[in-house]
């Protein structure tokens, strides 16, 4: 797959504008945690206050007692420099601590709000979005964002106080040679910001070769199977080293612009000490300063150009932090869901659902896949449908789950539109059985349940009537058996008959059929019959059907072309009419001869 595709998104947050609102946009998950931060700037503030108290013990100890060749009388000033080195030791403790725990609670809590979006969105927005992408930006993302909490604009809040009190701390001190170590601040800047804009682009680019390497990755794995088949493990071998080459050279990139901006830092460093010697030498020289005064002012110069060297460490967690960001906030925006109507009223079904005239598009502007359909599921009836592959059966099913909602006509429910009634409850009235049945990892009891209360008569019954019971005799754990990663564990047979277990342990007013007995054996298929046929003399049935011979017996049988319904009636009579239906069994019996 391209990287240039619409898979990827860019990494970069270049609008000034759009950092702001992003990061302000942020700021409302700490907001809950306001005392906690409160007490962390406290923390900063004294942490600031104890980063120039070292400097100015230095100072006033060489002064007072080293100028006279004797420490008599320093004991309570070493005393106190023990003491702000341990009490710089508890803050930076607690500030880390606290910090963490500040981002931790906050990024749970945006977690949680992007798990509970996920669950809302329509069935075309998962179809739109593939799944690796929207597990990225629930886990990595917010992962990014921790990362920016825990050493990204917090931090630098705390960084800036300490400078703040450096400076301070200076001109206070000797205006004279805070002047001389700041002086070379401006050509700092300037290394600062070409440092930022190379490696901004540099790791930009890293950020993107590495989005490639993870889509090609899972792309190959899932692929594996046709992958061997087709004897293309060299070829994959090829792009995966192709890839894992670009990534490696934007790598290198981004670590040059780290090689040349550390030794500016140094180099930049170590001019203004020796600007500041140079300049206390003819001060000293003339008794205007102390020694005292010069190895403090030495001391805290290097304390001063530290969080200037933590900054350019800082940037690509920000950069990053900041995407994450965007791309959370981006989906957190998307509007893509079901609506149920504010004044929704409760679902109920005593006698008939109806399609009115329904037509349907999966895009706007697109092929309709039903076309002005209209027809009646009658209370206890069994309806089936049939067509050739593509004729639009399936989507019936998405439409009355409301899945999707129609863009023409209506389907109500006595006589009640489904837009109008409470989402939940009208898919709580249906009973859904696919072809592919997805189960989760987990017991096989738990798969039956779906956290439902459980009712060991009630589960008792449902394993009778869905002839799950020999499979659970057979089971060494029984109901506790784990079935595995989707189900690895059990064969598709078996995989259907829980879906049915599942069904009927809920209890639903309708069921709904997607040709649940396409992929499975003989054996399987009459077991499932036996079900279908107890089960739908008690509630409706709606049937998807690729086999003809499952629905013979059915009440109705509607036969759709091209997403219109152009047949009605019961077995006999549509092969009495030898129209469209009657071809269709006519073909599925040839090719049954022939096998």
């Amino acid at each position: 797959m391209s990287e240039q595709g619409a898979f990827f998104q860019p990494d970069a947050v270049d609008s000034r504008s759009l950092k702001q609102a992003l990061l302000w946009r942020l700021a409302g998950y700490l907001k809950p945690y306001w005392p906690s931060l409160v007490a962390l700037l406290v923390l900063m503030a004294l942490g600031a206050f104890l980063e120039v108290m070292p400097s100015q013990l230095t100072l006033v100890m060489i002064n007072r007692f080293m100028a006279h060749g004797s420490l008599r009388g320093a004991s309570p000033l070493v005393g106190t420099f023990v003491a702000v080195l341990a009490g710089g030791f508890i803050i930076s403790f607690l500030r880390y601590v606290l910090l963490a725990r500040v981002g931790q609670k906050a990024m749970v809590d945006l977690r949680v709000q992007l798990f509970t979006h996920l669950m809302g969105r329509s069935t075309h927005f998962f179809h739109r979005n593939p799944v690796g992408r929207l597990m990225t930006r629930v886990t990595s993302d917010v992962q990014n964002l921790n990362e920016m909490f825990a050493s990204g604009f917090v931090a630098i809040v705390g960084d800036a106080m300490s400078l703040l009190a450096i400076v301070a701390w200076m001109f206070w001190t000797n205006a004279g040679m805070a002047l001389v170590a700041l002086g070379i601040l401006p050509l700092l800047l300037m290394a600062t910001e070409i440092f930022r804009r190379r490696a901004g682009e540099a790791f930009r680019e890293t950020q993107r070769r590495y989005a490639a390497i993870n889509a090609y990755l899972q792309e190959q794995i899932s692929g594996m199977g046709l992958v061997q088949v087709n004897g293309q493990e060299a070829r994959s071998e090829s792009g995966f080293r192709g890839l894992n080459q670009d990534y490696l050279e934007a790598f290198l990139r981004t670590i040059f612009a780290y090689a040349v901006f550390f030794p500016v830092v140094e180099f930049i460093t170590s001019g203004t000490l020796a600007a500041l010697i140079f300049y206390a030498g003819f001060k000293l020289k003339a008794g205007a300063i102390t020694w005292g005064l010069l190895l403090a002012f030495i001391q805290q110069s290097g304390r001063f150009f530290r969080p200037i060297r933590e900054l350019a460490e800082r940037y690509n967690v920000m950069q990053t932090a900041l995407a994450s960001s965007e791309r959370i906030f981006r989906l957190l925006d998307n509007q893509e869901e079901i609506p149920e109507a504010p004044d929704a009223r409760p679902a109920g079904f005593q006698r008939d659902i109806r399609f009115e005239d329904v037509s349907f598009a999966y895009e706007e502007g697109g092929r309709q896949v039903v076309r002005s359909l209209s027809g009646t599921i009658p209370k206890g009836r069994r309806v089936a449908v049939v067509g050739h592959t593509g004729a639009g059966k399936s989507t019936l099913i998405s439409l009355l789950m409301r899945f999707y909602d129609p863009q023409e006509g209506r389907i109500t429910m006595d006589g009640e539109d489904l837009r109008g009634l409470r989402l939940q409850e009208v898919r709580a009235l249906f009973g859904l059985v696919l072809q592919d049945v997805f189960v989760f990892s987990g017991s096989l009891r738990e798969n039956i349940l779906l956290d439902r209360p459980e009712d060991e008569a009630r589960l008792a019954s449902v394993l009778e009537q869905s002839q799950l019971k020999d499979l659970v005799a057979r089971l060494p754990q029984g109901l506790e058996t784990q079935v595995g990663e989707r189900g690895q564990k059990l064969s598709a047979g078996e995989r259907q008959l829980l879906a049915f277990a599942r069904m009927l342990y809920q209890d639903p007013e309708v069921l709904l059929l997607d040709e649940a007995t396409a992929n499975i054996d003989s054996e399987t298929e009459a077991k499932i019959q036996a079900v279908i046929e107890q089960v739908s003399h008690r509630l409706t049935t709606f049937t998807i059907a690729h086999r003809l011979s499952t629905i013979r017996d059915a009440d109705e049988i509607w036969v759709m072309d091209q997403g219109a319904l152009v047949e009605r009636g019961t077995h006999d009579s549509l092969l009495a009419q030898d129209g469209v239906y009657a071809k269709l069994v006519r073909l599925q019996f040839a090719e049954g001869e022939a096998a």
